[in-house]
């Protein structure tokens, strides 16, 4: 048995990494129902419920984790994170205080405490001292670097941010994160630009909302064929609710990259179109083709009963779909 739950938090600890902590969640519950005192498993059941963004459930688990055996000081850091977050600052710096108490050498501690030292009232300064500690303790990792970087911006000191953010960069060049953060440094400071968003976040871009234009596709041209076929000999105000859902749909459909994208990713993928022409071309088509459809759906409410503007948004729609098809993806 204890192979199986060593393999159920080998798993949710990838899913957490690829930005699925809702699944994580749904894996270690079970497994600790069967499992209750495996401290590690609860450890990362609170680091998966701090990344969807729920530190009730997150400081139970942390807590729960303190009395078994396992590494006092990971669940000591996931408390304080968890109190920090629920706005209980005091407490949150008690508890990385006796983190950094149980093992003052572990960078790791040192950044959760820079890290809700900086979210307490009067403790930005100290942060900055707590986070340099951290970073001459891990000089090969980009995180210290980062949280030194965010304390020194909350006090101003532009400095010290851009060094630190510079040096996570180098550690970390995909981390758009801090390349937006060095942006704002350099803006305070009358700097040179940043570099646009790295390959790599560009590409997960790509790949997150290629599949989604292709499902716009789909909905735009055999949407609009339906209301064409629907609206013969006359378009009704009735057609123009089933328009007006289309249009819903569509933005619900196009919201989802948005939603499942976080840091890095989710700018890159507003300024995808800047950096993808095909991708430029078929959301102006899709924008266009909505927007029509919307404007055509409000003037049938209102008594119209004219066609052209659906056609016009269907052969918008079917422009995009044909570079979507001819593309595959690309």
């Amino acid at each position: 048995m204890s192979e199986s739950i060593a393999a159920v938090v080998v798993r949710a600890a990838e899913l957490t990494a690829r930005g699925m902590p809702r699944q994580a969640i749904e894996l270690l519950q079970p497994a600790l129902a069967v499992n209750p005192l495996h401290g590690e498993a609860w450890c990362r059941l609170a680091a998966a419920h701090l990344d969807a963004g729920e530190p009730d459930p997150a400081l139970t688990a942390a807590k729960r984790a303190l009395v078994l055996d396992g590494d006092p000081a990971w669940a000591q850091r996931l408390t304080a994170l968890a109190l920090s977050e629920l706005g209980r600052h005091p407490e949150a710096v008690v508890a990385a205080r006796e983190c950094v108490r149980r093992k003052p050498r572990d960078w790791r501690c040192q950044v959760v405490l820079a890290e809700v030292l900086a979210d307490s009232p009067g403790g930005q300064r100290e942060a900055v001292e707590v986070a340099r500690e951290a970073a001459h303790l891990a000089p090969a990792e980009a995180r210290p670097f980062q949280v030194l970087g965010d304390s020194a911006l909350r006090v101003r000191d532009w400095g010290t941010a851009e060094r630190a953010y510079r040096t996570a960069l180098r550690l970390d060049p995909a981390d758009d994160d801090v390349r937006a953060n060095l942006a704002t440094v350099r803006r305070k400071r009358g700097g040179a630009p940043v570099p646009p968003p790295s390959g790599e976040a560009l590409h997960a871009a790509h790949v997150l909302a290629w599949p989604v234009l292709s499902r716009l596709a789909a909905l735009l041209v055999a949407g609009g064929l339906v209301l064409l076929l629907g609206g013969m000999p006359k378009p009704t105000p009735l057609l123009g609710w089933f328009a007006g859902l289309l249009v819903v749909a569509c933005l619900v459909v196009g919201g989802l990259p948005l939603a499942k994208a976080r840091g890095g990713v989710r700018r890159a993928l507003l300024r995808l179109p800047l950096h993808r022409p095909k991708v430029a071309v078929v959301t102006t088509m899709f924008a266009l083709s909505a927007v029509i459809l919307a404007g055509w759906a409000v003037a049938l409410l209102l008594g119209a009963t004219t066609m052209q503007p659906l056609v016009i948004a269907w052969l918008c729609a079917l422009v995009g779909g044909a570079v979507v098809v001819l593309a595959g993806g690309r």
